[in-house]
This record gives structure tokens, sequence and C-alpha cells, in this order.
């Protein structure tokens, strides 16, 4: 099984329904879905800011915006099961966080920790072979990237490394990824072909 998480900026992106179909059809190979919250999550920021909206309150509603792509992700494909569980899993999800992260104490709840520390945290909680980041920023395949340098250019958020742990078989790849699964290769050569993340602390 491995956690996926989708940026939100897929939200934009021509090819999210391709993305999503091509997801759904591996065979072979459990998945977890976390979405982001891209347009959805923005308005959120804008709404706290002009309302004078509690940190806390504010990353709640993040949360649940992150969870209107994963209902919109869901019209597009019948495949994926919808759980705010994570004993639930079945072939293909996708996981809505608020339920549970609303009241983890060890989950930060501040604008630091976007959907891509949700996708970590989650990785951390299940059994799973790996995490995937598929971001909208073209990344190549096949290459290093480390953790920090991408967090310091606003890739990758800045907490997410405090839900590592020790489970670090991370991947990250960009609109790459749709060629990669469009190749119809079995799913140990696709994930060789991703890019890896290395973290140091």
């Amino acid at each position: 099984m491995w956690v996926i998480k989708i940026g939100g900026s897929w939200i934009k992106n021509a090819n999210l329904k391709k993305l999503v179909k091509l997801l759904a059809n591996i065979k072979n190979q459990n998945l977890i879905i976390v979405p982001g919250g891209g347009i959805f999550a923005d308005a959120v920021r804008e709404a706290s800011k002009l309302n004078n909206l509690s940190e806390h309150k504010s990353h709640f509603l993040a949360l649940k915006s992150t969870e209107i792509f994963g209902h919109m992700i869901k019209s597009f494909e019948q495949k994926i099961h919808v759980t705010k569980s994570i004993d639930n899993f079945k072939v293909k999800n996708l996981w809505l966080p608020s339920k549970i992260l609303k009241n983890e104490k060890n989950f930060k709840k501040n604008w630091e920790s976007t959907s891509d520390s949700v996708a970590t945290w989650l990785y951390s909680k299940i059994f799973a072979s790996g995490l995937i980041f598929v971001k909208s920023i073209s990344l190549g395949t096949g290459k290093s990237y480390d953790i920090k340098t991408l967090q310091k250019n606003k890739i990758l958020d800045s907490n997410l490394d405090y839900y590592l742990k020790k489970k670090k078989n991370i991947k990250i790849i960009g609109p790459e990824i749709i060629d990669l699964l469009e190749s119809k290769e079995d799913w140990d050569n696709l994930i060789r072909k991703l890019n890896v993340l290395k973290y140091e602390k």
C-alpha cells in the first residue's frame, strides 16, 4: 500500500481527470490518495484574514477544503473508496482527514501543516510501503532531492519532517507521472523512476 498526495494545484491542471483515472486503474497495488486544498484552501486563508479567525479554527477549515477536492476527485472515478478512518482502507482509497486530525494532539494546527504534513502524518501511522508527493511543478524523473531544499523553495511544507518518524521511503514527481502511468509498467519499475526524497536531521 502506498500513500499518494495529490497537490491542490492539480485542481487547475487539465490532466487531473486523466491522473485520477490512471491511478484508479493501477493493478495489484493498494493506494491511499490524500488531496491538497489548492484554491479551496486559498479561500479559507482569505476568509480567515478577513474575519480574524484563530489559527486553530482556520486549520480545521483548511482540512475541510482538502475534502472538497477529495469529493471532486471521487466524482471522476467511482472505483475510489472515500473514508474518514485509517483502518478501513480498500484497494483504491481517498482519505478525508478532518475528523481524526481535528482532535489529534500531536498534529500541529497551523498554516505550516499543509496537506503535505497530512499525508506524511498518515504515512507515519499506517502500514504503508511509501509516500509519493505528486506536484504540478516539473521535477523530472530518476533524480534525488533534499527535503530541506524543497521546503526552503516552498515546494514542500515546513512541518512535514516533524511527522516522518523513522519512515523515509518518500518519492516526489511532477506532471511527468502521467507519462509514467500511461507506459503501463509494473508498479515496482514505475516506483524506481520516481524522484527520491532524502532527509537528514
